[in-house]
């Protein structure tokens, strides 16, 4: 038996990057790739690229940044609120989105928001307090889209989550592209229903928030230090890469009568290749691999910065890259430690997001003030570079690793006192398993019988038992009780 189990785990140093990624997409399906989760949080991404990088809806875009950008300004201090009422009250925010009115409520203010920012553009009468209005309204909105969506994605797989996220930013760039190649009165219908359309999946096909969260583990996370960790690893990143960006757009309009409509989708086919090919190009999914060469292809940008011609186009896809590539990696980092260490998503979620919007916000406002009242020569743009590449590296110290993970939650998080979705991932590495088998493990070690099982995943009753008896078989155990001993150790089997 020692044998079998060692031809099913091979030495890790022998196994080829490109193995490693072709062991992790086997296990991903088309339906992991394209169903109404992505599509969904698509619309969400979709709407936020429209209309910051965009003038169809409103003039005042992300990188118009001469004077205090209203749209990008109040419509971030909006979604700050709700990640703050969630975070500081979120029995109380479980409450309120209990309310099927408050779910729609918030897509509907979105559209709603939108419309108005387009009445302000056209109109010579209804300008401010409006458009503040407007666009604070429509961040209130997003900021609830955004906490269901960490919910959504905080009961998948790890594996699920990277290939949704993905696919998500590319067709959040689609949408873009159509946005600026339609005509202005199709684009702001287009742009407009995005919000209502991804409602629509949260909360008509996920039926997120319908009943009350399931409760979070009972472990003892340090909701301070993770917060502090969130502020200096994620917003610290953003600030830098917003600054940069805001510098190397250089206030030019991204788009012009339809020019450069593929831009964005560039920059996330590139942000998706630099956070997902290392992440899966070992036996395990590489988080630590995947955080270290986003930060390396950030550094590259950053030191491009005095050399290339700012505000052209290879300026932007630059800039772009740099906003897909912050998006996506937050994401897949904050859904990860959700999952993984069965945090609150509400609380993750909020602090972590509420870290990239502040962190973008002051990014963006510093670099765009900069480029506006300064006269960029060689050496400032030098000094920029210094300064931000020494925050990227201040922010790697803040890696969300085991280690500090083990900080956070208050010791050491050995084999037996890990979480216990945390002991579970490790078993299914230790032994190959499958994303599915990792699944079905999961549900035994938490008592569901086979009926349940089967319905929980949506499988056949003949589709579970094979998928048992090849956990037992993997395992080397003979019956439920004994997986449940393995997962509440996260020790090997009898067999070891």
């Amino acid at each position: 038996m020692r044998k079998e189990k060692g031809e099913r785990r091979p030495d890790v140093g022998a196994v080829a990057p490109r193995a490693g990624l072709r062991a992790h997409l086997k296990s991903v399906t088309l339906a992991d790739v394209f169903d109404a989760r992505v599509f969904g949080f698509a619309f969400t991404l979709a709407w936020q690229l429209i209309v910051y990088f965009t003038a169809t809806i409103h003039f005042s875009t992300r990188n118009d940044v001469s004077h205090f950008n209203s749209v990008l300004g109040f419509s971030s201090l909006g979604m700050v609120a709700v990640f703050a009422f969630a975070v500081l009250a979120p029995r109380g925010f479980s409450r309120l989105m209990g309310r099927g009115a408050a779910r729609w409520g918030a897509a509907v203010l979105v559209v709603a928001a939108s419309l108005l920012l387009v009445v302000v553009e056209h109109s010579e009468v209804i300008r401010q307090p409006w458009c503040s209005l407007a666009s604070a309204a429509a961040g209130l909105g997003m900021g609830v889209l955004f906490l269901a969506w960490g919910c959504a994605f905080s009961r998948l797989t790890i594996m699920q989550v990277v290939a949704k996220a993905s696919t998500a930013l590319i067709v959040a760039a689609l949408l873009f592209a159509a946005a600026v190649i339609l005509p202005e009165p199709a684009a702001i219908a287009l742009t407009a229903a995005l919000p209502l359309a991804s409602g629509a999946v949260l909360f008509s096909v996920l039926w997120v928030w319908r009943e009350p969260e399931e409760p979070s583990s009972d472990t003892r996370l340090r909701h301070g230090a993770f917060s502090v960790s969130s502020v200096f690893s994620l917003g610290l990143l953003a600030l830098s890469g917003s600054f940069v960006s805001a510098l190397l757009i250089d206030a030019a309009p991204i788009v012009n009568n339809g020019s450069r409509p593929w831009l964005f989708l560039m920059a996330a086919l590139a942000a998706v290749a630099v956070v997902c090919l290392p992440l899966l190009s070992s036996d395990s999914v590489d988080f630590a691999a995947a955080y270290k060469s986003s930060v390396f292809a950030m550094g590259f940008i950053f030191l491009l910065l005095p050399l290339v011609a700012l505000g052209t186009g290879v300026a932007h896809f630059l800039a772009l890259t740099l906003h897909c590539l912050i998006i996506l990696l937050t994401w897949v980092v904050v859904a990860r430690v959700t999952t993984l260490y069965q945090l609150s998503p509400l609380f993750s979620f909020g602090v972590g997001w509420a870290s990239l919007v502040i962190g973008s916000l002051v990014g963006t406002f510093a670099g765009g003030l900069l480029g506006t009242f300064a006269v960029v020569t060689p050496w400032l743009l030098s000094l920029c570079t210094l300064v931000c590449i020494c925050l990227l590296f201040f922010a790697y110290l803040f890696l969300f690793t085991e280690r500090s993970m083990a900080r956070l939650l208050g010791g050491a998080l050995s084999r037996g006192k890990r979480p216990f979705r945390d002991r579970a991932h490790q078993v299914a590495l230790d032994h190959g398993l499958t994303e599915r088998e990792e699944e079905v493990m999961v549900l035994i070690a938490k008592g569901r019988s086979t009926p349940r099982i089967r319905e929980e995943l949506g499988l056949t009753t003949g589709t579970v038992n094979t998928h048992v008896a090849n956990l037992y078989r993997k395992l080397d155990v003979h019956d439920r009780q004994e997986v449940i001993d393995i997962v509440e150790s996260g020790h090997v089997g009898s067999g070891e």
